[in-house]
């Protein structure tokens, strides 16, 4: 029977109840974990012919669909091929929701005499694109989230198989959207009885008598009522993928108790849901069926129970589990590598709560097959089968982390799309002969350098400016404006416009680097370190001493070719005495800063206290760290100088000794369009971790909540893509190292 309950509100919107409980038929039902007994499950990476699945594209190509038809014709049934797609129904665009938070839009999705309400939260204050949770539930719009122009109609009463208004039927909503838009997300929610209702029979009158294809009786492998779940949700996202202010490919599906089962099964066969949350999905979704505990195949699937939500065959297996082809580690291994979190309850003992960890943990090999063991992750709350509060901060959190901030997706994609965003394009030019730094195409592009020059401070902003003179227009600026900077700006201005003057003499550039070198000298500390910008601090960090991005060791190469290349010997004596000076202090500064531990020299952090010259973290994601990134630069530019001292020679030493310490073999790092994925893999090359952690040597990933991680994809998505946690700077070091070696001893 169902649990009629009533809606506790907070402020008009659903916060905790009681899902639709599947109460159990009267039966024996162990719930003593000693008593569970012995069972084996069935293989999850062997072959039908037996051959072992040992990588991701055997698993995709092959051992994937064998498991997928196993569940269609065994368990869920077979969802008909169909070209039929429903019609949209536009009902309203941008209205007012959730107290002004979010814009509304709703749309009636036709198949047939079925209409399937969706209703779309786009955050208000969204820029762009952002990234969406479709919904299942087991009440109306209406009920869900008590709004005025909520679109209404006929709900069911499961109890007298009728059509009733929505108001009048059971309200067991729980679900709340505001944990979501709050961090960005789009959230649409659907009413699972508008696809199809939820009783025997209940096929008559939903998208399963549009499509047609059923049965009286059904066939073996003829699909249930929650194949037709899974097909309705699939057509929503064919929706969602054509609003504008939806993020397409980064779609997230959830569900609770038989729409958990439901979420998996759509997730399984539709690759387009990119997350998963089956909540409380228990007996027949992500807990084991051949654990005696709780819930049995043969309690849900019996003809006085939910039956109908199944393909017929699933009922044979009752009285004997172990002939089941499959269990639920191989229902959630269909979602591999998608992440997935489990949501379940420590006192839900009818839906075995700790099964669903038992399979997971079955289920994990095939996500290390892609190197994504981190992804498929279990939340557990204090109490029964119910959706809580908590849980749907956990999933916005693992959203979150998953997907990424889309305000910061949104700011990303933004400075791609800045036509002068910074590139690296001083090497194609450094290459050319002097004939063309001395023709009309340099001169244009001098002209451009000067244009930007900071009239203040005297540097380059971090951009591109090379392309178009500064025109006074905002919209030209790059990323992050025109203010001098010290990262990836000016050091190649100065170079070409010294290659330049050569080539051609023109007093403008002679002047112009002059008052680039004053701003890096100005900008250097006592102690030889950089600021991450100067003279204004933006950030927290920006004060510290920072080697980030290569800083210090592009501005001390500039210093030296300053103070020794030919080229600049149109500076006077004095100023590039004074920058060979402040290359003295940065390599004051470099020796002084190695960090040393467990009485050992190692590598470099990321930056440092200014005056304590302690290591330092920066942004949320940059921790206090040794750094295998930017280490990598600093020992390359100590092997570059030509008569290194006793402590030079002791720190290229200890650092290259540190780099073999912490190399790592067998793991490939994977870049995809969007993400970044480590898989083991004997023949990769050697790499290193962009962090290590200080003591211990273990690489360390952080994510923009600033909490330390020990593998790559436990960090969200965007940080993923965004950021190069590996890296193979390592290799020029031992190169390097090998011919520095014959050269200095």
């Amino acid at each position: 029977m169902m649990l009629r309950t009533t809606l506790i509100l907070l402020g008009g919107f659903g916060l905790t109840v009681v899902a639709h409980a599947q109460t159990p038929a009267k039966h024996v039902t162990n719930v003593d974990e000693a008593k569970v007994g012995s069972y084996v499950l069935p293989e999850i990476l062997k072959l039908a012919d037996g051959r072992p699945v040992r990588d991701a594209s055997t698993w995709t190509r092959d051992r994937r669909p064998e498991i997928l038809r196993l569940f269609a014709a065994n368990q869920f049934g077979v969802t008909p091929a169909t070209d039929v797609r429903p019609r949209v129904e536009p009902v309203e665009r941008d209205g007012i929701g959730l107290g002004g938070l979010a814009r509304r839009t709703q749309v009636r999705l036709v198949v047939g005499d079925t209409k399937i309400r969706v209703v779309l939260y786009t955050p208000a204050n969204a820029k762009g694109p952002v990234p969406v949770l479709l919904h299942i539930g087991f009440s109306p719009n209406v009920l869900v989230f008590n709004e005025p122009g909520i679109d209404e109609g006929m709900a069911w009463d499961g109890k007298t198989r009728t059509r009733v208004p929505d108001r009048q039927a059971l309200n067991l909503a729980g679900f709340d959207a505001r944990p979501f838009v709050g961090k960005g997300f789009a959230v649409a929610h659907v009413y699972y009885g508008d696809i199809e209702p939820d009783f025997a029979g209940g096929e008559k009158f939903g998208v399963r008598a549009a499509l047609g294809g059923t049965h009286d009786p059904r066939k073996p492998d003829e699909w249930g009522a929650i194949g037709a779940w899974a097909w309705g949700l699939s057509r929503i996202v064919d929706w969602l993928q054509t609003e504008k202010a939806i993020d397409g490919g980064k779609i997230a599906l959830s569900g609770a108790s038989r729409l958990g089962k439901a979420t998996l099964w759509a997730a399984a066969q539709d690759p387009r849901f990119t997350l998963a949350f089956p909540l409380i999905s228990g007996e027949s979704g992500a807990s084991i069926s051949r654990r005696d505990f709780g819930e049995t195949v043969a309690d849900i699937a019996s003809p006085e129970r939910y039956h109908y939500w199944f393909a017929p065959r699933y009922q044979s297996y009752g009285g004997d589990v172990g002939k089941l082809p499959v269990d639920g580690h191989m229902l959630l291994s269909l979602i591999a590598p998608r992440p997935m979190l489990l949501v379940n309850g420590d006192e839900d003992t009818w839906s075995d709560w700790h099964g669903e960890k038992v399979a997971a943990d079955a289920a994990r090999p095939v996500y290390d097959l892609f190197g994504a063991g981190d992804r498929l992750q279990i939340f557990t709350h204090k109490g029964g089968h119910k959706v809580l509060p908590e849980d749907l901060a956990a999933m916005a959190d693992f959203m979150a982390r998953q997907f990424g901030d889309p305000g910061v997706a949104a700011a990303n994609a933004a400075r791609k799309a800045n036509p002068n965003r910074p590139i690296a394009w001083w090497p194609a030019m450094a290459v050319k002969p002097e004939s063309w730094f001395a023709g009309d195409e340099a001169r244009t592009i001098a002209d451009n350098i000067l244009s930007w020059q900071d009239p203040k401070a005297g540097g380059w902003p971090l951009m591109n400016t090379t392309l178009e003179p500064n025109r006074g227009d905002p919209a030209q600026a790059g990323p992050w404006g025109t203010r001098a900077a010290l990262i990836k700006a000016t050091v190649n201005e100065m170079r070409f416009l010294a290659r330049a003057h050569a080539a051609k003499p023109d007093p403008r550039y002679p002047a112009a680097i002059d008052r680039g070198l004053g701003y890096i000298l100005d900008a250097q500390y006592p102690g030889g370190g950089f600021p991450h910008s100067w003279p204004v601090f933006t950030n927290p960090y920006d004060h510290q001493a920072t080697f980030n991005d290569d800083e210090i060791v592009d501005l001390m190469e500039l210093l030296r070719d300053v103070a020794t290349r030919p080229e600049f010997g149109i500076l006077p004596t004095a100023r590039r005495k004074a920058a060979q000076a402040g290359f003295d202090r940065g390599l004051d500064f470099i020796l002084k800063t190695q960090i040393q531990a467990n009485g050992e020299r190692t590598a470099w952090a990321q930056q440092y206290d200014e005056k304590t010259l302690a290591p330092r973290g920066a942004r949320a994601f940059e921790p206090v760290a040794i750094s295998g990134g930017e280490s990598a630069g600093v020992l390359l530019l100590l092997m570059s100088i030509e008569r290194p001292g006793q402590e030079v020679r002791r720190a290229i030493e200890a650092g290259v000794a540190w780099y073999r310490k912490v190399q790592i073999d067998g793991l490939r790092v994977e870049v995809t369009a969007d993400d970044r994925i480590a898989r083991p893999d004997p023949s990769a090359p050697t790499i290193w971790a962009r962090y290590y952690q200080i003591g211990t040597n273990r690489p360390i990933f952080v994510g923009r909540d600033g909490v330390i991680r020990y593998a790559m994809a436990e960090v969200e998505q965007e940080r993923r893509a965004g950021y190069a946690w590996y890296g193979n700077g390592g290799s020029a070091v031992l190169a390097r190292y090998a011919e520095w070696v014959k050269q200095h001893r």
